[in-house]
């Protein structure tokens, strides 16, 4: 289901754009696939399908993905649609009248859109839990015990693509909205600069934080994606040699507490990277142990997202997720002067991290401190706060420093899911994603 293998069946005539799509909908039409998808596209791609295949054998030209399947978070515009993010609350919101940028994009290069993903709430958890849609389930133990979560807040697109239900798809990451889905699904994730993708037509939750991303089987996946996504023509990247390779692991309070298997599944790739002639070191980030700025309550994202949601939630509040509500009520206090203070100390931040971390050509850490946490017991908003901190603790660094991360799968087939992230320089987005084309082919099981 990779995105080159259908681009190049489908051009040498193995497969049909309509045989490709009715594999997915078959899919799709399961329990997870109803937990996966808010509303799914069936008679529209049917049909694109068609057409597709129609001017294939016509010998007309087509753009290069034609007829490869793509799957869209429900934060993104799509023309006709009603864009509700994963809420009830705005099951009345007037159908969207354009696609937004980077679902144009992806249309004019041929992807044929099947259907909008199920997510947190208006983005707001590390979890990926709705609910109004349902709980997409990690296809790790999933049928043990009401099974674990998918990750949040993109959880339908990774179990979307984890699934077999589509070959392509797209999340937003604010603190880790891409990652945490992709990791505990055991497939990649790419957060990218926050400024590299248009946002025009993406239900915000953080302006200053936001990031449109795709999530795929692979790498090669995901630059394709990128690429598009930020007006190109869908290229992938040379794997960058991993020999010789640069590489700091910034030890330190983000290596707190691992799950044991994270912690076995990131050394071992370590010492395969090492193995395989690249220049490992470890480094501690002093500034980072002082403020860890991950999942603070008071925060700019808080801010942010309850300036986005305070008319609505004042409104309309008997209608969100009671757990989305009382993440925005923690943004409802917070000063003018401190949000312009926290900016500051951010600035600052990146700035001293910057020059600790120019000599290395990425950092190395572990994606979640955590496997993905039973269902089950996630039944209170305290039980899901206390989670959803843990999820996101690794990942909203990224976010926090704005630099391009892409967590790839470490473990072995059976084992449960552990991810290794790579963290580049701040708009150095593609050089990211060929050292982890080369990376990537040396840590994955």
């Amino acid at each position: 289901m990779s995105i080159s293998k259908i681009t190049g069946d489908l051009a040498a005539g193995k497969t049909t754009a309509r045989q490709h799509l009715e594999t997915c909908l078959e899919a799709i039409d399961s329990e997870d696939g109803r937990r996966a998808f808010i509303t799914v596209n069936s008679d529209a791609a049917r049909a694109e399908a068609d057409r597709v295949d129609a001017m294939r054998a016509a010998g007309a030209a087509l753009p290069p993905f034609a007829g490869v399947t793509l799957s869209v978070k429900d934060l993104f515009d799509i023309a006709g649609e009603i864009t509700r993010a994963g809420s009830r609350v705005l099951d009345g919101a007037a159908p969207a009248a354009r696609d937004c940028s980077v679902v144009a994009r992806l249309r004019a290069a041929g992807f044929n859109i099947i259907g909008r993903t199920n997510m947190t709430e208006f983005a707001y958890s590390g979890l990926g839990m709705n609910p109004h849609h349902g709980n997409p389930r990690s296809p790790w133990e999933r049928d043990v015990d009401g099974g674990r979560v998918a990750g949040g807040s993109s959880s339908g697109s990774a179990v979307s693509i984890s699934d077999g239900m589509s070959a392509a798809t797209i999340g937003s990451d604010t603190g880790g909205s891409t990652r945490a889905p992709a990791v505990f699904c055991g497939i990649v994730g790419l957060k990218p600069t926050t400024t590299r993708m248009p946002s025009d037509g993406i239900y915000p939750l953080s302006t200053s934080f936001d990031a449109a991303g795709p999530m795929g089987h692979s790498t090669d996946c995901c630059a394709v994606m990128d690429d598009i996504m930020a007006g190109g023509a869908g290229r992938a990247e040379t794997p960058f040699p991993v020999a010789g390779l640069r590489l700091a692991i910034p030890r330190g309070y983000l290596f707190d507490e691992l799950d044991p298997e994270v912690a076995a599944g990131f050394e071992a790739a370590v010492a395969r990277l090492s193995a395989a002639g690249a220049a490992i070191s470890d480094i501690s980030l002093d500034i980072l142990e002082e403020l860890r700025p991950a999942n603070r309550p008071k925060s700019i994202v808080s801010a942010e997202a309850f300036a986005i949601h305070r008319d609505q939630l004042a409104a309309r509040r008997d209608g969100y997720d009671p757990y989305v509500a009382t993440r925005l009520d923690g943004g409802s206090d917070i000063l003018a002067a401190d949000y312009i203070a926290m900016h500051r100390e951010r600035d600052a931040t990146c700035a001293a991290v910057q020059a600790v971390t120019r000599p290395f050509d990425a950092l190395l850490l572990p994606t979640s401190p955590c496997v993905p946490p039973k269902i089950a017991p996630l039944d209170t908003t305290e039980a899901l706060m206390k989670a959803s901190a843990r999820v996101l603790r690794n990942t909203a660094l990224s976010n926090y420093l704005d630099r391009p991360t892409i967590t790839i799968p470490c473990h072995r087939a059976g084992e449960a899911p552990v991810g290794l992230s790579l963290m580049g320089s701040r708009h150095h987005d593609r050089r990211l994603l060929a050292i982890a084309a080369g990376v990537e082919g040396i840590v994955r099981g």
